[in-house]
């Protein structure tokens, strides 16, 4: 497997475990009646939200050492698609004209930075 392939992969696993940690914490906060720090501390979903969010990091520094930062750190937008689709499905909210026309402009972006 080529370096760049492998750097695809990782960035799949960064953007994506970004992605969840932000979809965890939401599901999180939304558990929770009132927020105090017990309640918070005791949520399973912020923990598991924490890891993924951790997962991400860890997978980005693996991803700077494959890939240019000009083009890695650009690539890492691909979470904010993610984000919006994930939100769809777990938490039904809209798909707007104007949400659909911003992630084909940042897959658009991606793919002329990676270019």
């Amino acid at each position: 497997m080529t370096q760049t392939v492998y750097g695809m992969i990782v960035l799949l696993i960064t953007t994506l475990s970004g992605s969840l940690g932000a979809i965890l914490l939401k599901k999180a906060m939304g558990d929770i009646e009132e927020l105090s720090v017990k309640n918070v501390l005791t949520n399973k979903w912020v923990y598991l939200g924490l890891t993924s969010y951790i997962l991400s990091a860890v997978f980005n520094i693996v991803l700077l050492t494959l890939l240019d930062y000009s083009i890695a750190y650009p690539m890492t937008s691909l979470t904010y698609v993610w984000t919006v689709f994930i939100s769809y499905l777990v938490f039904k909210e809209k798909l707007s004209l104007k949400k659909i026309i911003a992630v084909v402009l940042i897959v658009g972006g991606v793919f002329l930075v990676s270019q």
